[in-house]
This record gives structure tokens, sequence and C-alpha cells, in this order.
């Protein structure tokens, strides 16, 4: 009986050491995507902040 339940401890353990080792992995999956989206949803601001800006210089060019 000692054994079998020194081999389910030993067994739980194990498989809680590889749930937290690859939860990490997700994690870092994550944070790298919403870090991408960001940059892309800034870039996109700029573009059309730019885009703006030159659209109302060209309109003051006479002409």
């Amino acid at each position: 009986m000692f054994t079998l339940a020194q081999s389910l401890f030993t067994e739980v353990r194990r498989r809680a050491r590889l749930v937290r080792s690859s939860g990490d992995a997700g994690l870092q999956t994550v944070e790298w995507i919403f870090l991408v989206v960001g940059i892309l949803v800034i870039a996109g601001i700029v573009i059309a902040a730019v885009t703006a800006f030159v659209q109302a210089q060209v309109g003051k060019l006479p002409g």
C-alpha cells in the first residue's frame, strides 16, 4: 500500500511540474501576441495622424 501511495504521489508531482512548465510557454506566446497587436495599433494611429496632417497641408497649397 505504501508503494502505491508513493508512486501516485510521484506521478502527481511529475504532472504538476509538466503543467507548470507548459503553462509558462503559453503565457509567453500570449504576451507576444498582445505586444505585436499593440505595436500594430500604435503604428496605425501614427500612420493615420501623418496622413491627416499631409492631407491638411496639401489642401492649403494654392493652385
